[in-house]
């Protein structure tokens, strides 16, 4: 099922993305970033599963399909290596159900095109109603001083605030 993802890829890399999608949807897992490191010669690869968590078994099983078409159509030299693992606690947000599932988490936004004279914003996820984003904007710790809201298609970059509550809600 293909939904809209937020990336900022290089003409490459959406290459690799469009080859490697498949195979993680067809096996239960998304695509959240792939980037592509010439300087230290690895492609990373940040997924999640669609149920249930992301095991050491999973990335190695799904490193060796990567390999197996990504060498079958050069587009990975053999001096590369794959390293596929989750996007981590303070992950990026990269499609609609992100940003519901993280509604009330504090998140970082780079825009496109400015919003409210804006192209870095900072806030609390209020709401998403279709791919309308609604964030609390604050003046302080303790108060929020305006809402904003925010179609997903101008967003370049979204990610989450490392915080006390997102390590509360992962259990750790």
């Amino acid at each position: 099922m293909k939904h809209y993802r937020i990336h900022n890829e290089t003409m490459e890399e959406s290459i690799i993305s469009s080859l490697i999608e498949p195979i993680l949807e067809n096996s239960g897992f998304l695509l959240v970033q792939l980037k592509k490191n010439i300087y230290e010669q690895v492609l990373q690869v940040f997924i999640e599963k669609v149920t249930g968590q992301l095991t050491i078994s999973d990335c190695s099983k799904l490193t060796k399909e990567m390999i197996q078409i990504l060498e079958n159509d050069n587009l990975l030299p053999e001096s590369y290596r794959i390293e596929v693992s989750s996007p981590g606690i303070d992950r990026i947000l990269v499609r609609a159900k992100d940003f519901k599932d993280n509604i009330g988490n504090e998140i970082k936004i780079e825009l496109k095109e400015k919003t409210a004279n804006r192209k870095n914003i900072k806030g609390e996820i209020s709401d998403l109603q279709g791919d309308t984003l609604t964030l609390k904007l604050y003046k302080n710790e303790n108060n929020y001083d305006d809402e904003i809201t925010i179609s997903l298609m101008n967003i370049s970059k979204a990610k989450l605030v490392f915080s006390e509550k997102l390590l509360k809600r992962n259990d750790l």
